[in-house]
Parts: structure tokens; sequence; C-alpha cells
């Protein structure tokens, strides 16, 4: 039998980290444009998004707003130094990746630098392979669209019924289950622990909402 091939998001899942780049859009937003996004919006336009993508959902609603240079060295000033001290590694994940009776693949909505860079300070570099990283430099359109996850899997020649992805964005699940694949919700990282947020993966479509890294090996194992 083949072996099932887990597609892994990054940010709040391999890594409990999502909240620090939330936190440095909030500060730029707020800082630089005048706009304050309380904690429903700051779900809705930041998180498990790309970008790109936020970038575009942004404009849709705040027609005026510009993102020039000064912005973007706003937003990524600190990355290096939250990536070097502040990133932290999931309690649990290795015993999972260094399980051989799956695949593993990572797919997810920093650029491939910007994923390469965390993989090695975290020195993940051994369990994913440049080939089996893929980012939303490689397609056009990021979650929730599917394209991500199909392009994952179709690299790693896999049907999108025998993946399954480990995600903690209700845009990511949206993704994976417009792929017509299983969606592990992972909802142990900061700010995730909580009913809300449970609920919120359940209404997009979660088919199991785990908070540690061995319920989900244990899962995984029994699929």
């Amino acid at each position: 039998m083949k072996k099932i091939l887990i597609i892994w998001d990054f940010d709040g899942v391999i890594a409990d980290s999502e909240h620090l780049w939330i936190k440095s859009w909030v500060q730029a937003l707020k800082k630089l444009k005048g706009i304050e996004l309380n904690n429903e919006q700051q779900e809705y336009y930041l998180k498990g998004k790309a970008e790109k993508d936020i970038f575009a959902l942004l404009k849709q609603d705040f027609p005026n707003i510009e993102f020039a240079e000064d912005f973007q060295k706003a937003l990524h000033a600190d990355d290096f130094y939250l990536m070097q001290n502040e990133m932290k590694m999931t309690c649990g994940i290795e015993n999972i990746l260094a399980d051989n009776n799956f695949r593993h693949c990572i797919a997810t909505g920093a650029t491939t630098a910007e994923n390469n860079l965390k993989l090695q300070i975290l020195h993940l570099e051994k369990y994913f392979p440049p080939e089996t990283r893929f980012t939303i430099d490689q397609v056009k359109f990021g979650k929730p669209a599917p394209d991500l996850f199909l392009f994952a899997a179709a690299k790693m020649k896999y049907p999108p019924n025998n993946s399954v992805v480990i995600e903690d964005s209700p845009a990511g699940i949206t993704a994976a289950k417009a792929a017509g694949m299983r969606v592990i919700a992972y909802i142990g990282a900061s700010g995730n622990h909580n009913e809300r947020y449970a609920e919120l993966c359940r209404k997009s479509g979660a088919d199991h909402i785990i908070d540690n890294m061995p319920k989900i090996h244990n899962l995984l194992n029994n699929l």
C-alpha cells in the first residue's frame, strides 16, 4: 500500500510563528496607514494568507491604500530577529516527521527564500528536501484557493484522496477541502487553543480538530 502523503503548513503548525507575522502586520498597518484591525479582522485579512493575497484583500476594502517601499521595510524589519529568537518548533512534531510510514512535504504561503530560512533556523531541512517544499511563488493563487495543495500533491505524485493536510487557519482548511483532501486542523499554536477558534476550523470544513502533535500522530497511524 502506498504511504499517505502528509502536506504540512508551516506557520502555526510546524512552528508556533503565525502570531509573530500577524503582529508585524498589525503594527505596520497602524503606524504607517492608520488602520487598526480588531481580532476578527486580523483573522479575516491576515491569518493563513500569503503576503500578496493580504495586499490584494486589503486593497479591496481600503481602495486608497498603497504599499510602497517604506511599508515593506517596516513590515519585515524584525523578521530575522523573530525567526532566530521567537519562532519555536511545535512540540512533538519531529516524531511524526521521522516516521517513515508517511511521505512529507510543505505547502506554505511563504516564499521559497523565507521557507528555506525557517527550515534552516529550526534544523528541519533533513526532513524536507528541496523537492518537497512548495511555496506561494510557485502558484498563481494562494489559500483559500486550492492551487498550492493540488500543485504539491501532483509534484509528489499523490492523488488528493491519499493526501492529508495539516493546517491551522480557516483559509488553509478551506483550500485543502477545495482540493479534495482530508484536513486535520491543528489548534495548539498561540491564540488558537480555544473553542471559538475550533468552531471556526469546524465551519471551514476540518475533518479533525486536534491541539497537540502526539494526538495527530496517533490519528495518522490509524487512517
